[in-house]
């Protein structure tokens, strides 16, 4: 995931995209004054957990059998890195 990352008066921000929200989304972010400062970090992209029925429902808590059949219907399940799955 490219790491983003925007300084203000009050904070530094930091925002993760992958390839395709990246895609998207850079130019915009640039004009933002956001800097993209890296690639590859381990992380999700935050655009895609916002999009994420089990985050946005609360169902990473859930038993395997309940994440994995929410995650079956999920039209972007193939471009998903968890598929309903954790990793250390």
């Amino acid at each position: 995931m490219a790491t983003w990352k925007l300084k203000t008066d009050s904070e530094t921000l930091f925002y993760h995209l992958c390839s395709d929200c990246t895609e998207r989304s850079a130019e915009s972010l640039l004009q933002a004054g956001w800097k993209k400062i890296r690639d590859n970090e381990p992380v999700s992209c935050n655009e895609c957990t916002r999009k994420c029925v089990l985050t946005s429902n609360s169902l990473w808590a859930a038993d395997e059998e309940t994440r994995y059949a929410v995650c079956t219907k999920c039209a972007e399940l193939s471009m998903c890195p968890l598929k309903g799955r954790y990793f250390c």
